[in-house]
C-alpha cells in the first residue's frame, strides 16, 4: 500500500486520503475490516482495511485512465459491501462527485434524479444496469462499468485499465445524495469532501465510538464511516430499501456471531426486532449501543427496546436531514428520565443538544421565499419557529436547484444557514425540541397544530401503532383528523376511546376531536418510519369533505 503524505502541508481534505492514512498508521490494518454476510448469516466475504485502501487506489487509478476527471459526476447504483465500499473511495480519491440514489424510491423517483443528475458515467450492478436499459436511463453517459456478476459488452471495474495511481483530490464537490422526497419532489444535496470529513467526525464524537468496535451496518453510509472511525463494517444481507422487513432472527444472529457492539436501526427495524424471542433472551446484552434514526423515535419504543440491553448501553436517536447530518443527538437515558413526560403532554420530541460542530437558530416562521436583504428573526428560548442549522457538516447547495437554494439557504451572523423545514424550539438548557414539518401543520380557526406533536400524544396510548394528524379543508379552518394504525390483536374501540382521552386530557390537543382507524398508515421507503401525511391528506379530504 503506497502510504499517503505525512506532512500538514500536504495534508489533501480527501476522505479516501483520511482512510489510507488511517490505515497506515493502525496497527490492525491487515485485520477484517468489511465483512459481507450471506443469507445464513455466515462470511460471504472478508476485505481487510488495506485491502480496501489498495483496491480503492487501483480503482482511482483505473477511472483516471479511462479520462474520469475531478467534478464528473458518476451515478452509482450498486449494493452495499466491500466492492461499493471501494468504489465509493475510489472516486472520492480522484475526485469525482457520486450520485447516490436511494432505489427505495422506486423506478419514477430513480429517472427524475438520475435525469436531474446527468451523470457522465454509470456504474451498477447487473440489475442496475438491466433497468438502465429496459427504463432508458442516462442515455449519454461516456462510460457504463459493472461491479459483479456479469452483463454483456459492460466492463467490470475489476478490469479497469492499469495507470499510476492520481493524486488524492483536494476538497470540491464529492457527492450528491438525494432526499427521500417523502416530503416533496427528492433533491440532489451537494456534499463536498469537507461535508463527509465533518459528517464523520462528529458522528465519532457524537456517539462516542471507538476503534476496534464492530458495526451492524443496516444503513450503508455507515458503512462508508466505519473504516475511518477504524471499527469494523458488518453488511447484513438484506433488502435495504425494506428495514421494517428485516428478518429479526437473522439480525439476532448476526449480532451474536459477529460480537456486535453498534447497531443502526430505524424505528420500523427496530419495532420488527422486538417480536423475536431472542431478544428477552438477551439477544442485544453484548451491544454498546443502538443508533435509530429516519424518523421521531417514539418513547413507548424506548421503554420496550432499553430494558434488554446492558445497563451501560443506550439507544441515540441523532437529529438530521439529508442535507444536514448529524445536528443534534440525546440518549434514552435522558428521554425516558425527564424529557418523555413532557412530550406526552404534547411539548414536542426532544433531540438534545446541537451535535458537535454545529450552530442551532430558532427562526420566526416564514412560508414566502427568503429575502436576503431582510432574513426571519431569531427567537428566544422557548419561541416555536423554524430550526436552522450551520456547520462543516451542513451543505452549502442543492446541485443545480438555485429555487431551493434561495427557499432552504441563508447568510445569518456571518454564517451559512440550512433551513430544516422543521417546526421546533430551544429550551432553556439549549436542547432542540422537534414539533413536526413546516409544511404538515394543521391549519385550524383555533391556531396551528404541529403534527408530529399531537402524534407522540397518541403513541402513549397502548395498542397504537403509527398515528398520522391531517387537516381536511382549506387552511386556515381545517379540520384536524388523526389517523390511528392498531397494533395487530389489540382492541380497536377500546384504543380510539383511550387516544381521544389523552388528546382531550391535554392543553395542546384538546382541539383534535375527529380520531379515526386506518388499517395501514403509509411511511417512508427510506426508513419505513416516517408518515406520509401527504397521501393520507389526500385520504381524508377525499372521503370526509
Amino acid at each position: 500500500m503506497t502510504p499517503p503524505p505525512d506532512t500538514a502541508t500536504t495534508e489533501p481534505v480527501n476522505v479516501a486520503w483520511r482512510l489510507a492514512s488511517v490505515v497506515t498508521r493502525s496497527a490492525t490494518a491487515g485485520d477484517p475490516a468489511i465483512l459481507s454476510l450471506n443469507a445464513t448469516g455466515g462470511i460471504a466475504e472478508s476485505w481487510s482495511a488495506t485491502r480496501l485502501v489498495d483496491e480503492a487506489a487501483r480503482i482511482a487509478a483505473g477511472l483516471a485512465a479511462l479520462g474520469i476527471q475531478p467534478g464528473h459526476r458518476v451515478a452509482v447504483l450498486v449494493p452495499p459491501g466491500p466492492r461499493f465500499f471501494a468504489l465509493m473511495h475510489g472516486l472520492l480519491h480522484v475526485g469525482a462527485v457520486m450520485v447516490l440514489i436511494d432505489p427505495g424510491m422506486g423506478i419514477k423517483g430513480l429517472s427524475a434524479c438520475l435525469k436531474q443528475a446527468d451523470p457522465v458515467a454509470f456504474i451498477g450492478s447487473p440489475k442496475a444496469l438491466l433497468a438502465r436499459k429496459l427504463f432508458g436511463w442516462c442515455p449519454k453517459v461516456r462510460w457504463v462499468l459493472r461491479v459483479g456478476g456479469f452483463f454483456p459488452g459492460v466492463r467490470s471495474i475489476t478490469r479497469l485499465p492499469a495507470g499510476p495511481a492520481p493524486a488524492y483530490h483536494d476538497g470540491g464537490p464529492a457527492g450528491i445524495l438525494f432526499t427521500s422526497g417523502s416530503t416533496g419532489p427528492a433533491k440532489g444535496a451537494l456534499y463536498t469532501q469537507a461535508n463527509f470529513l465533518a459528517q464523520c467526525d462528529a458522528l465519532g464524537r457524537m456517539l462516542d465510538i471507538r476503534p476496534g468496535e464492530n458495526d451492524l451496518s443496516t444503513f450503508p453510509l455507515f458503512g462508508l464511516y466505519a473504516p475511518l472511525l477504524g471499527m469494523r463494517a458488518i453488511i447484513p444481507r438484506m433488502d435495504f430499501t425494506r428495514p421494517g422487513s428485516a428478518n429479526p432472527a437473522y439480525l439476532l444472529q448476526a449480532i451474536r456471531s459477529h460480537q456486535v457492539d453498534n447497531l443502526f436501526g430505524s424505528p420500523a427495524l427496530l419495532n420488527r426486532l422486538l417480536t423475536h424471542p431472542g431478544v428477552a433472551a438477551g439477544g442485544l446484552q453484548r451491544l454498546k449501543r443502538v443508533v435509530s434514526a429516519g424518523a421521531p423515535v417514539p418513547a413507548p419504543l424506548l421503554r420496550r427496546l432499553t430494558p434488554h440491553l446492558a445497563r451501560t448501553a443506550q439507544v441515540y436517536t441523532p437529529y438530521g436531514a439529508t442535507e444536514a447530518l448529524p445536528v443534534a443527538c440525546i440518549g434514552s437515558a435522558d428521554i425516558l428520565e425527564t424529557t418523555s413526560q413532557l412530550t406526552a403532554q404534547g411539548k414536542g420530541t426532544c433531540v438534545g443538544w446541537p451535535a458537535p460542530g454545529a450552530t442551532v437558530r430558532i427562526l420566526a416562521l416564514q412560508d414566502s421565499p427568503l429575502d436576503p436583504a431582510n432574513p426571519p428573526r431569531v427567537l428566544s428560548p422557548g419561541e416555536v419557529g423554524e430550526i436552522a442549522v450551520a456547520g462543516d457538516q451542513v451543505t452549502r447547495s442543492y446541485f443545480n436547484r438555485p429555487d431551493m437554494d434561495a427557499r432552504h439557504k441563508l447568510t445569518l451572523e456571518g454564517r451559512l444557514f440550512h433551513r430544516m423545514g422543521d417546526l421546533g424550539y430551544l429550551d432553556s438548557l439549549g436542547r432542540i425540541w422537534f414539533l413536526g414539518r413546516k409544511s404538515q401543520r394543521v391549519h385550524t380557526a383555533a391556531g396551528d397544530l404541529p403534527a408530529d406533536a399531537v402524534e407522540s400524544v397518541a403513541l402513549e396510548e397502548p395498542g397504537v401503532s403509527r398515528a398520522g394528524l391531517v387537516g381536511v379543508g382549506p387552511p386556515p379552518d381545517q379540520k384536524p383528523v388523526l389517523a390511528i394504525e392498531v397494533t395487530a390483536g389489540a382492541d380497536a374501540d377500546k384504543v380510539l376511546a383511550g387516544v381521544r382521552a389523552r388528546l382531550k386530557a391535554c392543553p395542546a390537543t384538546k382541539a383534535v376531536k375527529t380520531v379515526v382507524r386506518h388499517k395501514a398508515i403509509p411511511v417512508d421507503k427510506r426508513h419505513n418510519s416516517k408518515i406520509q401525511r401527504e397521501a393520507l391528506t389526500t385520504h381524508y379530504n377525499r372521503v370526509m369533505r
